[in-house]
């Protein structure tokens, strides 16, 4: 009897082997199944993790992992609060000074793409879009800088154009040493030193004016209505002969810094109108 019990596992554990062989494509009626079976063992929950004993140095070693992930997740969330504040209240100093009539809308919004992957655009990807009421038009801020514009609007997301975009065009002002703001026009001017260059035309200096010196700010004029007056855009560079004929041709270094820009503000503007005090370039 034993013999024939050896003979039949033998026979069973020699098909089991030669299966695979002679029926390469699998044995349904045995695969099928154990696939089923192994699918449903897959899908239990693991029961619980044993704790380590209370005071062991196991247990100790996990609360301290536990303690400065926690502690890493609070500082990076009191980094990024302050960080707001600091973009609201620089913000707020801006729009007091722009004098408008009503105040925009400013909503955050998170950096999804800070770069653009065409060498020919100058373009950041925003996750707020017209679910959330940003058209086409609303400036783009970090604080007290621009950034650009949106350009183009999704359901949850938008593509702003920034402003050492080969197609942005920008009325500006430019602030002499006197402090008189001169009216100009900026685009961007290719790149230096690896980093984006602007170009201001069209300025006009009169006798009474002072001069415009390196590191003059240059800010945005209130030539667009949806735009503020007085966010900064760049700072001068270079000035060409300003003798020449009084309308020199300024280089910029563009204010923004896409390096930082992992939250920016985006101002959803209705058409506003400046008061009469700031419609005229200020001295």
């Amino acid at each position: 009897m034993r013999l024939r019990k050896r003979h039949a596992w033998g026979a069973v554990l020699v098909a089991l082997f030669a299966l695979p062989v002679l029926k390469p494509g699998g044995v349904p009626l045995i695969e099928e199944p154990a696939g089923s079976f192994f699918g449903w063992f897959a899908k239990l929950t693991p029961g619980p993790k044993l704790a380590a004993p209370e005071g062991s140095a196991e247990a100790e070693s996990e609360l301290v992992r536990e303690l400065e992930r926690e502690n890493r997740v609070l500082w990076d969330r009191h980094l990024r609060t302050q960080e707001r504040m600091r973009q609201l209240g620089a913000l707020k100093a801006v729009l007091e000074r722009s004098q408008l009539d009503r105040l925009p809308r400013a909503v955050l919004a998170r950096v999804l793409r800070a770069h653009d992957a065409s060498a020919q655009r100058r373009s950041i990807l925003i996750d707020r879009g017209s679910d959330d009421g940003v058209r086409v038009g609303h400036p783009v801020v970090m604080g007290d800088v621009l950034l650009g514009r949106v350009r183009a609007v999704h359901s949850s997301s938008a593509l702003v154009q920034l402003v050492t975009d080969p197609r942005s065009r920008l009325e500006v002002f430019v602030r002499t040493s006197t402090g008189a703001l001169l009216r100009g026009y900026v685009k961007r001017d290719g790149s230096s030193d690896g980093r984006d260059r602007l170009r201001v035309s069209f300025v006009r200096l009169k006798d009474d004016v002072g001069v415009i010196g390196r590191k003059a700010p240059v800010f945005t004029s209130n030539f667009d209505e949806r735009v503020p007056a007085h966010l900064l855009v760049g700072l001068v560079t270079e000035v060409s002969d300003p003798d020449l004929d009084r309308m020199p041709t300024l280089f910029l270094r563009p204010a923004l810094d896409l390096d930082l820009a992992t939250e920016v503000i985006v101002l959803q503007t209705a058409e506003h109108r400046p008061t009469a005090a700031a419609r005229k370039p200020a001295r």
